[in-house]
């Protein structure tokens, strides 16, 4: 009995002299460092985005972050974008695309209102729920510029698919965003609000083809190696002028350049270059 009682003893010393603790030995990491985690991968994840399997737990990642963290900008900012790229250039089925469109709109769109400049330009106006959020636009400091541009990229590729009377409705607010953006930095993401115009202009009744023309004719001199834009003018302003020669023209200028001209967006490129091949197969239903 007392060498048990004795053993028993030495236990306890070991065990209390050992100065266990419970943090030191948690398997759960604190909630910083696992947000920092989930931001870390969601990195790592993106920077390999041209396999589509990282492209999707690039956004996973991400996603999980917001959860935890949803006044972090960097986060909102790379997940709202990760959501336009797979939605762009990866789901196949239009209406998951969209409802990925919408998620990334919903979540940059969190995040803006929160601030305090979209808030006070939204307090100062009289008017009603649409004019408060076209003040708040117009109020967005500088800094917001990353977030506001993925909420309108990801807003107008949704809407493009909508009937025209959605996108008519919706106009003032995306037009606000893009000349806020154009307002702070006009070459911002390879002049992507040009491109967007472009888009837009092509796609709304009663404006002139012309300001669609133009504002392609922008992005593409001020930003001629990102591919998209040569795509999306193909796309949207050759096939609604019926310009088939210039259609051929674009799409195979993509096809011939190195998409690695531009590191940081060569995933981009890449899956620019497959959407060029798929508009010239279809180049004889485009231009009947």
């Amino acid at each position: 009995m007392c060498k048990k009682l004795f053993i028993i003893l030495n236990i306890i010393l070991f065990l209390s002299g050992c100065g266990y603790n419970s943090k030191t030995y948690s398997p759960y990491l604190s909630k910083t460092k696992n947000i920092q985690f989930l931001v870390d991968q969601g990195k790592i994840n993106w920077e390999k985005r041209v396999n589509i399997d990282e492209a999707n737990k690039s956004k996973l990642f991400l996603s999980k972050a917001y959860t935890l963290d949803p006044n972090n900008d960097e986060v909102a900012i790379l997940y709202s974008r990760a959501c336009h790229f797979i939605g762009h250039y990866i789901e196949k089925d239009p209406i998951k695309a969209d409802s990925i469109f919408s998620e990334g709109m919903d979540i940059a769109w969190d995040y803006i209102i929160s601030t305090d400049s979209y808030q006070e330009g939204s307090a100062f106006s009289e008017g009603d729920n649409k004019e408060k959020i076209i003040a708040g636009i117009e109020n967005i400091s500088d800094e917001l510029l990353p977030v506001l541009y993925w909420w309108v990229e990801n807003y107008s590729s949704y809407l493009m698919t909508k009937p025209v009377m959605n996108r008519l409705e919706n106009r003032d607010k995306v037009e606000t965003a893009l000349h806020q953006i154009l307002s702070i930095k006009p070459d911002f993401y390879y002049h992507g609000v040009n491109r967007i115009f472009g888009e837009l202009y092509s796609r709304l009744p009663g404006v002139d083809l012309i300001h669609s023309e133009n504002n392609f004719q922008k992005s593409v001199a001020g930003s001629p190696n990102y591919f998209a834009n040569y795509v999306s003018r193909a796309q949207y302003f050759h096939t609604k002028n019926g310009d088939r020669e210039k259609f051929i023209q674009d799409l195979q200028k993509v096809l011939n350049m190195d998409p690695t001209i531009l590191p940081e967006v060569s995933p981009e490129n890449l899956f620019e270059q497959e959407k060029a091949k798929i508009l010239l197969s279809k180049e004889s239903s485009l231009f009947k």
